[in-house]
């Protein structure tokens, strides 16, 4: 008997424990969920304020992550931006320039030629000047500074052209790869991009004022900085596009020898002495046209100087025979 009663009195007890555990339990939860739905407005703040908090920093090359506003526009630092390749990275991207320093006895020609080759392959003139006359006209030479841009698959073309018809004293060429500037300008453009689309979907959130302009200056700030990556970006697809070919040309009676070998003695003497043999020849013509052409300046300077002898001479003839003169002398004595 007595253990039927311990029996009865332990299962009771059991019984009690879990029943009070049990309202315990129900109670938490429906604290835990109470303040859950609440506290967005336990500082009298709207939710939607909440949503805007985010960080404007735009994502870097080096950081590789972006901030993720998530669908209710909040913040969210575990989602990375992986952006597939381009067909413009998949190669490098190469700017080339050339400079020639060229001479021609035939300036009308090679310029014609020049404009015809850059409307055959596609190029166009950046910039061109030409000054000076013909050398038949006069003593001075003509002088032109071409700039050409030509296709990237066609500048070696261009430029072979150019050594065929014009003689080459000076050819320079360099190359430029900008590939990583390129590359992490798109990755920065693509970043800046992510983040306005952002934005724009909390400026519709967005209830207070203030929320309202740090959104919209955010966004401006955001345009500009896309606008300058744009801007380069299309730069750099120019300047690798096309090729840039720099041309001085200068016209010339006489084409300069390149030496590409060293030269003995004996050829530098010869060469040598034809260059003194064409500098007289050449001075020699020179004065002949100077004189010739400045034969009616030469008559009148002559006139001028044959009036001004002949003046200055008779001057000096009177003023000899003034001194000459005999002195003048008295009355006769008387005679005795």
């Amino acid at each position: 008997m007595n253990n039927r009663k311990l029996f009865s009195l332990v299962g009771l007890m059991l019984i009690m424990i879990l029943v009070v555990s049990a309202c315990g339990k129900s109670s938490m939860d429906k604290s835990k969920s109470d303040n859950s739905t609440g506290s967005n407005y336990d500082m009298g703040a709207p939710a939607a304020e909440s949503e805007l908090a985010y960080d404007s920093k735009p994502k870097t090359a080096e950081d590789g992550k972006s901030k993720d506003y998530g669908d209710a526009g909040g913040v969210s630092n575990t989602s990375v931006i992986t952006t597939e390749e381009t067909p413009a990275q998949a190669q490098d991207k190469i700017i080339r320039r050339f400079m020639l320093d060229v001479e021609t006895q035939a300036f009308d020609s090679l310029i014609t030629k020049i404009d015809s080759e850059i409307g055959r392959l596609g190029g166009y003139v950046e910039n061109s000047k030409i000054s000076g006359k013909p050398i038949y006209y006069n003593n001075e030479a003509r002088y032109g500074s071409i700039v050409v841009r030509i296709p990237r698959d066609k500048v070696d073309e261009f430029v072979n052209v150019v050594k065929e018809e014009a003689n080459v004293v000076n050819n320079q060429e360099s190359t430029e790869n900008v590939t990583l500037q390129y590359t992490d300008m798109e990755s920065r453009k693509k970043s800046l991009e992510i983040e306005q689309e952002r934005l724009f979907v909390l400026l519709e959130k967005a209830v207070t004022l203030e929320n309202v302009i740090t959104l919209e200056s955010r966004l401006s700030e955001i345009r500009y900085e896309l606008q300058n990556y744009e801007t380069q970006l299309r730069t750099y697809d120019n300047l690798v596009e096309y090729s840039t070919v720099t041309l001085s040309i200068q016209e010339v009676e006489r084409m300069t020898t390149v030496i590409e070998e060293k030269q003995s003695v004996g050829a530098r003497i010869k060469n040598g002495f034809n260059d003194t043999i064409y500098n007289l020849s050449e001075g020699l013509k020179n004065f002949f046209v100077w004189f010739v052409v400045n034969v009616p300046y030469l008559l009148i300077w002559a006139v001028i100087i044959i009036i001004a002898v002949l003046i200055i001479r008779r001057y000096f003839k009177k003023k000899n025979r003034k001194s000459i003169t005999p002195p003048s002398q008295g009355p006769n004595p008387p005679l005795i």
